[in-house]
C-alpha cells in the first residue's frame, strides 16, 4: 500500500499519474486506508459530481473536466483493463476496428468488441454502450495490438473485420448496412492477410458469401480467389446470401448462393 495515499483524491491522482483512466473496487479498497462502506460514499460522492463513471459492477472511470461535459472517455482508454477485469480474450471488431482502419466514417454511437464466449452482458447507459459478439474459437490470425492515450488494445485487422462484418450479418443490421464497409476495406485489404485470416476458424457459409460478394458486388477477383481457393478444401452445401431471409431467389452455382436479397452499394 502507497503511504501517502490516505484519500480518495490521492488514489485517483495516483491512477492518473500512472497513465490510465480506469480502476476497481479492488484497487481502491487495498490502497486507501478506509471503510468500504466510507469508500462507497466517496464513490457516490464522485459519480454525482460526474468525476467518474461506474461502467461495470467493480469497474471505474475517471472522468477529466475534458470529457465531464459528454460524461463519457473514449472506451479506446479502458477496454483492455475491463477485458482483463472480467478475464475475458476479446479484440475490437465490426464497425469499431472498421473505424480505426478508416472505413466507418461516421463515429458510431455503440463500440463493438468481439469476446469468447460466452459473452458479457451489453454495457449500456444514456451516454455509452458496448455491444458483444462472441466467438467459441478465437481468431489465431488478425488480431493486432493498436496504440491508444494508455497503452494498447486489441483489434481485428482489415482483412479479419472484413470476414467478421460477413460472419455477423444479421446482428450488425444486414448487408445494406455493411456493403459501403466491405468495399472501402476491400480497397487496400492486404491479400497475404486475407490467406492467413481465411485460416480461422469460419464456418464455409462464410467463404462462400465473402467469395460472392468479393467477385458480384466489389469486382474484386483477386479477393475472390482467395475465398475460391479456400472452398476447394471445405465440404459446401448451397447456403442462402441473407442467412435469416426467404429461402427464394437465383442461385449462384459457383459459390453455391441462393440470392435471397438485393445488396445496394453505395460507392
Amino acid at each position: 500500500m502507497d503511504s501517502s495515499i490516505k484519500h480518495t483524491s490521492d488514489f485517483l491522482r495516483s491512477v492518473r499519474a500512472n497513465g490510465r483512466y480506469s480502476f476497481t473496487m479492488e484497487e481502491m479498497t487495498n490502497s486507501i486506508p478506509k471503510s468500504i462502506k466510507n469508500i462507497r460514499k466517496d464513490l457516490d460522492r464522485l459519480k454525482e459530481k460526474s468525476e467518474i463513471v461506474n461502467i461495470r459492477r467493480g469497474f471505474y472511470t475517471i472522468l477529466p473536466p475534458e470529457y465531464q461535459r459528454m460524461r463519457v472517455i473514449p472506451v479506446d482508454f479502458y477496454i483492455d483493463e475491463l477485458m482483463n477485469f472480467i478475464s475475458k480474450t476479446y479484440y475490437v471488431g465490426l464497425f469499431s476496428a472498421a473505424m480505426y482502419h478508416g472505413a466507418a466514417h461516421q463515429q458510431p454511437q455503440e463500440f463493438f468488441v468481439i469476446s469468447q464466449s460466452p459473452k458479457p452482458r451489453k454495457i449500456q447507459n444514456d451516454y455509452l454502450q458496448i455491444n458483444f459478439s462472441e466467438k467459441k474459437n478465437f481468431p489465431l490470425f488478425g488480431v493486432e495490438n493498436k496504440k491508444t492515450e494508455t497503452g494498447y488494445f486489441k483489434i481485428s485487422n482489415k482483412e479479419l473485420t472484413f470476414l467478421d462484418l460477413i460472419y455477423f450479418e444479421q446482428s450488425v443490421g444486414g448487408y445494406n448496412r455493411i456493403i459501403t464497409i466491405l468495399e472501402e476495406l476491400a480497397e487496400s485489404i492486404n491479400l497475404n492477410k486475407v490467406r492467413d485470416a481465411v485460416k480461422n476458424d469460419f464456418p464455409a457459409s462464410t467463404f462462400q458469401r465473402a467469395g460472392f460478394i468479393a467477385e458480384n458486388i466489389l469486382t474484386n477477383n483477386k479477393l475472390a480467389g482467395i475465398f475460391e481457393t479456400k472452398l476447394g478444401k471445405l465440404k459446401t452445401k448451397t447456403v442462402l446470401l441473407k442467412s435469416s431471409g426467404l429461402q427464394e431467389g437465383e442461385t449462384d452455382d459457383k459459390w453455391k448462393i441462393l440470392i435471397n436479397t438485393q445488396i445496394d452499394s453505395d460507392i
